[in-house]
């Protein structure tokens, strides 16, 4: 039974949400299935216009955990997308039975005016009481969500003969970062290594939150040693690299010998920092 959601909405026209899954649950969902979340969705509370919100549909004990049942929605004419979000249960009184900060960088990004099925684990030391009523419990924000674009990008098509193993260490990489904010640009280190002649080889990578390419000419960058100074420095011409928008791409930069200015460092221990 879907908890009582107690969702107020004002003057406000309320915001036509549709039901978006994930690509893989649109793949393995049967269409019984997914015209059973759609009147699962059609009787939550209606949403105002610009409002998040996150509704429970049920819990259930499996034994160390309780499994929570929810539907995310976003109201927002923008997408959004979710980190570490503070969640609480509380009961018709408003009493808190739970309490937990969830880790939900899974759930992927919500287009605007959106819904999804989506489940979070509550830890027995966050749950306070033995038992959740069927009929007297509510899941929500423990404060009210602040919400920022944030964008998951993706690597653009890579050379075909490129490593198998290399490439799974990108993508491996990628995952592992924060979400970019929309209408950022960020830089990352992947790897440095010392070479035969002295120079210094740069692999990172550039992430485009923005929603249109972006070209990249120049490039200043800095690495220093363990003890903080300096081993080479410059502004470079890194060859006019095109990004597409909310997309991400791998360079491989080599500063040359004439740029370094310490060549007694150990670049296992050297810092790059991608500023003037």
């Amino acid at each position: 039974m879907i908890s009582n959601d107690d969702v107020k909405v004002s003057e406000k026209e309320a915001a036509n949400i549709e039901l978006h899954l994930n690509e893989y649950d649109r793949g393995v969902m049967s269409d019984f299935q997914k015209e059973f979340l759609r009147e699962e969705l059609a009787e939550l509370p209606p949403l105002e216009d610009g409002q998040v919100s996150i509704n429970g549909i049920y819990t259930f004990d499996i034994g160390d955990k309780i499994e929570v049942s929810v539907y995310l929605r976003n109201g927002m004419s923008s997408q959004i997308n979710f980190d570490k979000v503070p969640l609480e249960i509380v009961n018709n009184k408003g009493d808190l039975l739970a309490k937990q900060t969830m880790d939900m960088k899974d759930f992927g990004l919500l287009p605007p005016f959106s819904a999804r099925p989506y489940k979070v684990y509550f830890d027995k030391a966050s749950v306070f009481v033995d038992t959740i009523l069927k009929d007297d419990w509510k899941i929500q924000f423990e404060e009210s969500l602040s919400t920022i674009n944030t964008i998951k990008v993706e690597f653009e098509e890579m050379a075909e003969d490129i490593d198998h193993e290399l490439k799974s260490g990108f993508i491996k990489f990628l995952d592992e970062l924060p979400l970019i904010k929309a209408g950022d640009v960020n830089i990352e280190l992947f790897k440095t290594l010392k070479c035969m002649d002295n120079s210094i080889s740069i692999v990172f990578i550039i992430r485009n939150g923005y929603n249109k390419a972006i070209t990249l000419e120049k490039l200043p960058i800095i690495v220093k040693d363990e003890r903080g100074e300096l081993v080479a420095s410059g502004i470079f011409d890194i060859e006019n690299v095109n990004v597409n928008p909310h997309k991400a791409k791998v360079y491989d930069f080599t500063i040359t010998e004439e740029y370094i200015v310490n060549k007694d460092f150990d670049i296992d221990k050297c810092k790059v920092f991608f500023k003037a």
